[in-house]
């Protein structure tokens, strides 16, 4: 009977310390994967401006490099770049002129902000609005992987005007998009602002044309 006991009162204590290890740990991360239809959705955008880019009169690619513009580098859809922000209204509509990459500046309103966490930390980004415009926001911004893996000047989210009476907003990094002078330096784009700088990575949306 002894040589039984032996070998289960040994497995009672192994089972207790792995148990009691295994709490201290930390837990595993969910995957961040879309689900089918938001990967489709999102597919299908890029595959729209990638026929843009190749065909459009307005296309920043200069016509004799269309014909070999083989498509925009993205970073794959991840559902933990898009994220619930609360959003805070400016009380008024103060000018918030953008410096623009060849000199001059654009006509902007600092329309709000929104506060997120992201890569567990917490992030304030300035929301604007063109002045003229009535119908959505715009969010330029910076982040560490500019001028590595994305434009060195930042990138941009278009978004609707939220409405009159919402206090969250979603920001889906999976769509933010370079500047047209990430491809051709004729054209002149605003630069985010000081205050739109997150400090964390944004491995999500668009990416350099080159590797």
């Amino acid at each position: 009977m002894r040589k039984i006991l032996l070998p289960l009162g040994l497995l009672a204590v192994l089972a207790l310390l792995f148990y009691s290890w295994s709490d201290t740990q930390p837990a595993a991360q969910p995957a961040s994967a879309p689900d089918p239809a938001y990967l489709a959705q999102v597919r299908q955008a890029r595959q729209q401006k990638d026929a843009a880019f190749r065909t459009a009169d307005t296309s920043p690619i200069l016509a004799g490099q269309r014909a070999a513009f083989a498509g925009l580098r993205y970073y794959g859809p991840d559902a933990a770049y898009r994220v619930v922000a609360r959003l805070a209204r400016a009380a008024v509509l103060a000018p918030l002129p953008l410096a623009l990459t060849r000199g001059s500046a654009d006509a902007y309103v600092r329309w709000g902000t929104a506060e997120f966490e992201l890569g567990g930390q917490v992030q304030k980004l300035v929301l604007l609005q063109k002045q003229g415009s009535t119908n959505e926001l715009f969010l330029p911004f910076t982040d560490p992987t500019n001028g590595q893996q994305t434009y060195a000047g930042g990138r941009y989210i278009d978004l609707p005007l939220p409405a009159p009476d919402a206090t969250e907003i979603t920001l889906d990094f999976n769509t933010a998009y370079s500047p047209f002078c990430a491809y051709n330096h004729e054209y002149s784009c605003p630069k985010p602002p000081a205050d739109n700088r997150l400090t964390v990575a944004v491995r999500a949306g668009e990416q350099l044309a080159q590797p």
